[in-house]
């Protein structure tokens, strides 16, 4: 009798959606569908504003600027506003130039902390289910018309620093990339077409 009682209260749960388990949430073929119609797009160029939130300040950091994406591998952050910034990477080559330090590049074969942070956004633009999942578990939710999908890292030296990624969607468009730091700091990067 008892489980069948609890039996009763976990449907009733789960019908007012208070309570959905993760198995039931997830529809795989949408996320297929998803990542096939993500990778069918061969190039973006967008604006974006960013909104930091950080423990030590009292205001968020606000930015904004121009992204750009070419299939499979080229991928490109551009801040203009509050001070020039930009982030590229080409292949396994990360350039990163700022007014305070200049122009650097890293060989990410030789930084592999910094790859599951590139392949977030790569793989997900490309569609490319299987980077994603080398370096995070995915959690799906939505239907390709409006979805998200939320990456937490598979490596737990690197859920040291995050504790997810949480990209929202509709069709082949991503609109948002919330990153959730292990230490409560987030950012909200809101993407526009050009």
């Amino acid at each position: 009798m008892k489980r069948e009682v609890w039996r009763g209260r976990v449907w009733l749960l789960w019908l007012l959606g208070w309570w959905v388990p993760g198995w039931l949430a997830a529809d795989p073929v949408a996320l297929e569908e998803v990542m096939r119609q993500l990778a069918a797009v061969p190039s973006v160029e967008a604006t974006f504003q960013e909104q930091k939130t950080l423990a030590i300040l009292r205001e968020p950091l606000l930015s904004s600027g121009r992204l750009y994406y070419r299939a499979p591998n080229y991928l490109r952050k551009q801040t203009l506003h509050p001070q020039p910034e930009e982030y590229e990477v080409d292949e396994h080559w990360l350039m990163i130039e700022t007014p305070s330090d200049g122009r650097r590049q890293f060989d990410l074969n030789g930084y592999p902390q910094l790859r599951p942070f590139v392949e977030a956004i790569r793989a997900t633009l490309a569609g490319d289910q299987a980077t994603l999942e080398r370096y995070y578990r995915l959690e799906f939710q939505g239907t390709p018309a409006a979805w998200s999908l939320q990456l937490n890292p598979r490596e737990p030296e690197f859920a040291h620093f995050l504790s997810a990624i949480i990209i929202r969607g509709r069709v082949a468009w991503i609109d948002s990339v919330e990153t959730l730091e292990a230490n409560g700091d987030r950012s909200l990067l809101t993407v526009h077409p050009r």
